[in-house]
């Protein structure tokens, strides 16, 4: 739990209760935007919320735990997903919607009532303003590539489109958009602070038809459309 590529991080004193202030696992090398960070379970978190911790305090996260050991194995010796502890195949609740998105071939893995998307691999989740996010919804919409879009409680002002097929390089995106890294809950996971819902929701083809670059170009087509007054605050 020393290992410094990660930071142990918790809810403070007052912002949730007791036992949800367990302590989360953030790693290092992903880049921190927009006031939230994404812990090793797939917890989303504010950054205004939560406190920076020495090892050794409070409760850890088992999931966060889990996936950080996970990490530190060679990939050759990590056990089938469908023997590994918590997996989608070893029951529990939740179950029916983490076995959906499994059947559909997402990258999720399922603790407990906790249903965790990997974005280390083609998948990404996009945080749009709410302000823009019905237009561009519509944009993708028309264009054949509608996305999942969820609305996450430790981002009030945002909606997350999910898209899959990463561009390759970064692209420009506006200010106040930003890649979540590492992992995300999905609905129906319920977080300390509420639960996670769908804005739009999820299909089979979801993640091989909204692509990253699909996301981009519907943002770059509102903002180009928007009033003047409306754009310069998304902009860079």
């Amino acid at each position: 739990m020393a290992d410094q590529s990660v930071m142990l991080v918790r809810y403070r004193a007052g912002m949730t209760g007791q036992a949800a202030r367990t302590v989360h696992l953030v790693s290092l090398r992903d880049r921190c935007e927009a006031g939230v960070v994404g812990t090793l379970c797939g917890a989303l978190m504010a950054l205004e919320r939560i406190e920076t911790i020495a090892p050794g305090q409070g409760m850890p996260c088992d999931t966060c735990v889990v996936h950080h050991v996970q990490a530190t194995i060679p990939a050759a010796e990590q056990l089938p997903a469908a023997d590994r502890p918590n997996s989608l195949h070893s029951g529990g609740a939740g179950e029916v919607g983490g076995a959906t998105y499994q059947a559909w071939g997402w990258p999720v893995t399922q603790c407990c009532d906790q249903i965790r998307l990997s974005l280390e691999r083609d998948a990404s989740a996009i945080a749009i303003p709410i302000s823009v996010s019905t237009e561009l919804i519509q944009i993708l919409t028309a264009r054949h590539c509608a996305p999942a879009v969820l609305a996450h409680p430790d981002a009030p002002e945002h909606h997350i489109v999910l898209a899959g097929e990463r561009y390759g390089v970064r692209l420009p995106w506006p200010v106040n958009v930003h890649h979540i890294a590492g992992a995300l809950m999905l609905p129906p996971t319920m977080t300390p602070r509420g639960p996670i819902t769908w804005i739009q929701p999820p299909y089979r083809d979801s993640l091989r038809l909204a692509r990253e670059i699909d996301v981009f170009g519907a943002l770059r087509a509102v903002l180009r459309d928007a009033p003047a007054c409306a754009g310069p605050s998304l902009l860079r």
